[in-house]
């Protein structure tokens, strides 16, 4: 593919560091507070901001911009101008809210459904509808019908805007921008029959019977909903998802694509996109000591995020040869005003084990330097603005992701397994939802898919540690093989397949199979073989053809183990250590990227499957480096010994080649340690809504039930406690930690007048190093930063209009309008113990 000069610049902006979404409401932005906003953004480690342009503020209409008027596109061009200018990158999404479309959409090229009915003598009828959906959360100017996804004519015609404003000048966006697939009732488009036939060869409109059932029972009819729903995929890819992306690289701008939710098959319209995005949305409860989940988040309603299902789009980019893997992340991770860097940390680690590189936060609402707290917020997003309770504390979240993705981006996938698909397979049926399937990120995991064969298998296999990608029939049609490996379309080299328990599959998928499996790939049918091919046409001549290139295969009803021990795919233990783990490829060997987000690993020996001459640790939160000794213990096994506490993350580098760097042990695992204990004097620094009385106390807890002060319960700011303390004589001068435990939110921790750093993620642990810091007798200082959610409760208690937005307004994570009046007070400060260990 050949991209423009603008294109190729703009692969000089720093994708490491984290991007966001960021939602101009109304539109109303002036260029002196989008300097500023992009300046503070840029000195707080972002390295690009996402334009969304949604509903405004009330009070505000006068400084609303209509969308794409010329006003709005020289805000846009002096925004990526002064972008630019700070280093930082811009994107766009193609319209306003979410799904696409606008007020250039006709009813014509409006999203439509089909209706069934009988007419007056009793014949079956299809009629096409209007679904009437308008584009959700639109802006000023942005308003009007969902585009039809299904139809080519009606997505040109949605170009034709943009067309006008990119030919004239050809503004520097970095990419073009397609939210998930919202666009409710939409099952039908108006050339649909005439598709249909051309793609199934046969008439649609001459089995209407099949099209007003709401099951389907018998062959027939499962066979005809199963070439509906590949038409569908067909449209969606061919008629959207690529016109789409070739648009974007028409102007040397690249596409990302949320494919989710679209009752298509979302490996293929992934694999079609310049940079798929997965969504990490809601919450989870980590087993890390001291982490908490939002308990007003409702995992019934909204699903259970994790890497499962970010793997769809990062399968897609492996298989694909994607560079880039981005991650809508930490919508509604908590309610508004509760979220904090911890509760982030371990959903960005997660992100990156489940392949995502390209983390964009949602988000940044713009709002006016002037604007008074909290600002001009979006109702669905941990807000990561200048108004935000840890925006002090971000450039350091923000500097670990840029570490993390700077080794992610620069190296290219290591999985040996493919795991078959079989979408293709459950569209046999007719859909749940307005008669379709769709995957959508809420459904993933307390869905019917991971608890079917191919989920099971996705599961069994990631507990057993071995290394895979999901893969689409096309993406499989198009493979090679390449000695005994196959190779993808993107380039990217596997060692097996492994088909799940099925009973429809192309004929086409298996043909290739066979191919790879005669030229040594190892092919894997577990459970069973397929019973039949997919679709209706001329289905008994294939079966036919099926079932003599069956003969060539075997089924392992016990699953994979067996084979994939005999055939050496390489299997790692960090998973029955209860570790997760991503494994990359590097130009001098293997790169690893390890997380404990459980309880049972603290420190121990594990094996990698590896070869090395040399092995680096990379702490990305410390940012220390260091070689380490290591054991060959078989030709493409390795030992090392591995220190890594819950809520910690580490990268291990292996070296096919000699490194003259000597190699460090651990800290020593004798140290002493001891409780810090006595009286502590806690005065309040800064914040708002005003600073209560100091206090001492020889407990540690929340500093809103030990205050007597009653602002106390409503603080939102910083507090410092102070303490001295005396050590042994032997642990003078020595390196060590201070173990926090349940900080609220973040620490800056001072010793003897010197800052030893801040503490704002899980384990709150804070490194002592050796030589004259610590003293017999010591004075230790913490300056502890709470959330906002007591201010804002104070703020709705006394009736203090800051709520003042259009359309859905502001709701809480219940979806529910936002009240904080009744809300108890939210625990701040140092919680419990704090404790000094030295080595």
């Amino acid at each position: 593919m050949l991209f423009s000069p603008l294109f190729l610049k703009s692969q000089s902006i720093n994708t490491a560091k984290p991007w966001a979404y960021w939602w101009w409401l109304g539109s109303a932005v002036d260029s002196n507070s989008l300097s500023k906003n992009l300046q503070d953004f840029a000195n707080a480690g972002f390295g690009g901001l996402h334009i969304i342009p949604i509903y405004g503020v009330k009070g505000e209409e006068s400084k609303f911009i209509p969308y794409l008027s010329p006003k709005w596109v020289e805000m846009l061009d002096y925004t990526v101008q002064e972008a630019n200018r700070f280093g930082l990158g811009i994107d766009m999404t193609l319209g306003t809210g979410w799904p696409l479309g606008s007020r250039f959409v006709t009813e014509s090229d409006a999203a439509k459904a089909f209706k069934m009915r009988k007419d007056e003598t009793g014949k079956l009828v299809l009629d096409i509808v209007p679904t009437k959906q308008k584009v959700k959360r639109a802006a000023p100017g942005g308003e009007g019908w969902v585009l039809d996804h299904l139809n080519q004519t009606a997505v040109q015609n949605y170009f034709k805007p943009y067309d006008t404003l990119f030919s004239k000048k050809n503004i520097g966006v970095r990419a073009f921008y397609n939210d998930s697939y919202e666009v409710y009732g939409a099952n039908w488009t108006n050339d649909f029959f005439k598709k249909f036939k051309q793609l199934r060869g046969y008439d649609l409109a001459e089995n209407l019977d099949v099209m007003a059932l709401d099951s389907a029972k018998t062959e027939r009819e499962k066979r005809i909903w199963a070439d509906y729903h590949e038409t569908l995929s067909d449209l969606l890819l061919n008629d959207f998802t690529k016109p789409l992306n070739a648009f974007a690289n028409k102007y040397g701008k690249m596409l990302r694509n949320e494919s989710h939710g679209s009752p298509a098959h979302i490996l293929d319209l992934y694999g079609a996109s310049d940079v798929p995005e997965s969504e990490f949305f809601g919450s989870k409860p980590y087993n890390i000591p001291f982490y908490r989940q939002d308990e007003d988040y409702d995992p019934h309603r909204f699903g259970k995020p994790g890497a499962f299902v970010l793997k769809f789009a990062s399968s897609a980019a492996h298989v694909m040869g994607k560079k880039w893997v981005s991650s809508e992340t930490a919508t509604w991770l908590g309610n508004h005003f509760k979220v904090s860097l911890k509760q982030i940390k371990p959903i960005v680690d997660e992100s990156f084990v489940g392949g995502i590189n390209h983390i964009f936060y949602h988000g940044v609402p713009y709002s006016p330097p002037n604007a008074p707290f909290p600002g001009w917020l979006f109702y669905a997003s941990t807000n990561f603005n200048q108004q935000s309770h840890f925006w002090k504390e971000l450039p350091l979240l923000n500097g670990y992701i840029e570490r993390c993705q700077q080794l992610l981006q620069n190296t290219k996938p290591d999985n040996d397994v493919l795991l078959y698909m079989p979408l293709v397979d459950w569209w046999h049926s007719v859909g749940k939802k307005d008669k379709t399937h769709v995957l959508d990120v809420h459904t993933l995991l307390s869905g019917g898919i991971y608890n079917t064969p191919f989920g099971k298998i996705a599961k069994q296999l990631t507990e057993d540690g071995y290394r895979f990608d999901f893969v689409s029939d096309r993406q499989l049609q198009n493979a090679k093989s390449n000695k005994n490996v196959l190779l993808t379309e993107g380039g990217t080299q596997y060692r097996a397949v492994v088909i799940p328990q099925l009973d429809y599959m192309p004929l086409e998928t298996v043909q290739t199979l066979e191919k790879l499996q005669k030229a040594g790939v190892l092919i894997v049918f577990a459970g069973k073989l397929p019973r039949t091919v997919n679709g209706f046409l001329n289905y008994e001549k294939r079966e036919k053809r099926l079932a003599n290139l069956l003969k060539n295969f075997v089924a392992y009803p016990n699953g994979y183990t067996q084979v994939f021990e005999n055939q050496l795919i390489r299997k790692e233990n960090l998973e029955q250590k209860g570790l997760q783990f991503i494994r990359k490829k590097t130009d001098t060997g293997n790169l690893y990227f390890i997380i404990n987000q459980e309880q049972t690993f603290k420190s121990d020996s594990i094996e990698l499957s590896t070869i090395a001459t040399a092995v680096q640790v990379f702490d990305p939160l410390r940012q220390t480096k260091r070689m380490i000794p290591f054991k060959t213990i078989s030709r493409d096994k390795i030992q090392i010994s591995l220190d890594l506490q819950s809520g910690e993350s580490v990268f291990i580098e292996t070296f096919h080649y000699p490194v003259s760097t000597q190699t460090e042990n651990p800290p020593s695992q004798i140290h002493h340690t001891q409780p810090i204990q006595g009286s502590w004097q806690v005065n309040f620094l800064k914040g708002e809504p005003s600073v209560p009385q100091g206090f001492q106390t020889n407990k540690l807890d929340s500093w809103t039930t030990l205050s007597k002060d009653t602002m106390a319960q409503y603080f939102s700011g910083t507090a410092r406690y102070t303490l001295n303390f005396n050590v042994l004589e032997h642990q003078v001068g020595k390196a060590g930690k201070f173990e926090l435990g349940d900080v609220r939110e973040s620490a800056v921790v001072k010793l003897n007048g010197k800052t030893l750093g801040t503490a704002w993620c899980l384990p709150y642990n804070v490194p002592i190093p050796a030589g004259v810091l610590l003293k017999d007798h010591n004075l230790l200082e913490i300056e502890v930063t709470n959330l906002s959610a007591n201010r804002i409760r104070y703020m709705d208690k006394k009736g203090i209009v800051w709520r003042k937005f259009y359309d859905i307004n502001f709701v809480d994570i219940s979806y529910k309008p936002f009240d904080a009046s009744g809300w108890l007070p939210v625990p701040s400060g140092l919680l419990g113990e704090v404790r000094l260990v030295t080595w």
